[in-house]
């Protein structure tokens, strides 16, 4: 074999080796955002949401975002990827059912008010400190109107209210010291 065909032959598994790796990480991180009893076999996705994983559940995960502070991995059901694709695309989501998001690795600091805010706001807006927690989209956002806004009252609460991304957080772990 020529000297010229070896290397390339090399150079190209190497590459396949290192796409491989990257792959790896990408799903290791993705699936870490839910609970092994659907991450294990849910889809994996990157945020251009080219295809990492074939899946055979109705899950998809996405990895932590490299662009944001903090880790922000998701494991999503179809509705939530409308909604992350509209989100992305700055489009209305148009999904229709009710649809469910684990963030158990936590979250970046983010607006409660503003889905596109990159800069913090007054503490009354500006969610930091948010760890392991759910999420829900409800296609009828008028159902949304009873529950709080106020992202510090312990519980449940409605993120991007007034918004086509208005959804349910609903934290599973303290977020704050003084909330034992």
């Amino acid at each position: 074999m020529r000297r010229s065909t070896i290397l390339l032959l090399a150079a190209g598994a190497l590459l396949a080796l290192s796409a491989s790796a990257a792959d790896e990480d990408i799903i290791k991180s993705a699936t870490s955002a839910g609970p092994a009893s659907i991450s294990d076999d849910a889809k994996v996705i990157d945020w251009e949401f080219n295809l990492i994983r074939e899946g055979s559940n109705d899950w998809t995960c996405l990895p932590d975002r490299p662009d944001t502070p903090g880790v922000d991995p998701w494991c999503v059901t179809e509705a939530w990827l409308n909604f992350l694709q509209a989100y992305v695309n700055k489009t209305e989501p148009s999904y229709e059912d009710i649809g469910f998001a684990y963030m158990l690795m936590g979250d970046t600091p983010v607006s409660n008010t503003d889905p596109y805010a990159t800069e913090a706001t007054g503490p009354e807006d500006w969610v930091t400190d948010l760890h392991a927690h759910l999420m829900m989209v409800i296609p009828d956002l008028d159902l949304l109107e009873s529950i709080s806004t106020d992202h510090r009252n312990g519980g449940p609460w409605i993120m991007w209210p007034d918004t086509p991304y208005a959804h349910i957080m609903i934290p599973v772990d303290t977020r704050f010291p003084s909330q034992h």
